[in-house]
């Protein structure tokens, strides 16, 4: 549950009909993308939408090869899908562009293999030639763009939580018996801690910010797991952003 706080302002809270399954961000246009899966129709969708406002440019997207497709990469103006073999088989057998704005399709290539992406271009093969030739195409027009040299390394403004064994929670925050890490981040003066905690037989894992004595969110990012789940929050810029119940974004400016 999320405390009413002048602190912290809730920017967005967006539920999917899948699971989340993959987040991308491009963080110079503020743009979030997101691919989500539906096990029982093993549709796959994608969703992107601002960071900053919450406006969605497009949601729950789905194309002609829906189970075979994943996100690889979040480019200025597009989004880069890799078309499988199979739905559980990396092997990709080609790539789709969508524009980032409205989710229609730029370009298709099925002639083509991802190896990777960067802001220059996307790196590719023909998967019939052997031995590999690779090469690189504009995100945009998928034209051959020629050698690249190395892409610079960019900064960037994400920032991850540590995990920590001994990290000792204040009194103020009442919690059952605690299992695994607990994950920190600080930002400023304000503390964010997610932790899994037992009741009775039930095991959940709980997001908490607070500063000083005072808590500003108290939230239970998912009730009645049998194990440990992976990290689910992080930060960017001022936003924290984290998944509840595994098909639902929340984020607030800290």
């Amino acid at each position: 549950m999320a405390l009413k706080s002048d602190y912290l302002k809730q920017v967005f809270s967006e539920k999917f009909k899948g699971l989340i399954w993959k987040i991308h961000i491009h963080e110079k246009n503020n743009c979030l993308a997101v691919e989500s899966r539906q096990l029982d129709s093993r549709n796959v969708a994608f969703t992107v939408l601002n960071l900053q406002t919450g406006k969605i440019f497009f949601k729950e997207q789905s194309y002609l090869e829906p189970m075979n497709l994943n996100l690889v990469y979040v480019a200025q103006h597009n989004l880069i899908l890799t078309v499988n073999e199979q739905a559980e088989s990396p092997e990709s057998k080609g790539l789709i562009s969508i524009n980032i704005l409205n989710g229609e399709i730029l370009w298709e290539r099925y002639n083509y293999s991802f190896n990777q992406a960067n802001s220059s271009g996307v790196q590719v093969y023909d998967p019939k030639i052997y031995p590999r030739n690779y090469f690189w195409i504009n995100h945009l027009n998928a034209e051959n763009i020629g050698k690249q040299e190395n892409s610079p390394i960019l900064s960037s403004d994400l920032s991850y939580p540590e995990l920590f064994e001994s990290y000792v929670l204040p009194d103020f925050i009442e919690h059952g018996l605690i299992t695994g890490e607990i994950s920190v981040l600080l930002k400023n003066d304000i503390s964010m801690v997610s932790f899994h905690q037992k009741l009775e037989s039930n095991i959940q894992q709980r997001l908490v910010v607070y500063q000083h004595d005072k808590i500003f969110i108290d939230d239970i990012i998912i009730d009645g797991i049998q194990k440990l789940q992976p990290e689910s929050f992080f930060m960017i810029n001022n936003c924290l952003l984290y998944i509840r119940n595994k098909n639902e974004i929340v984020s607030y400016f800290v």
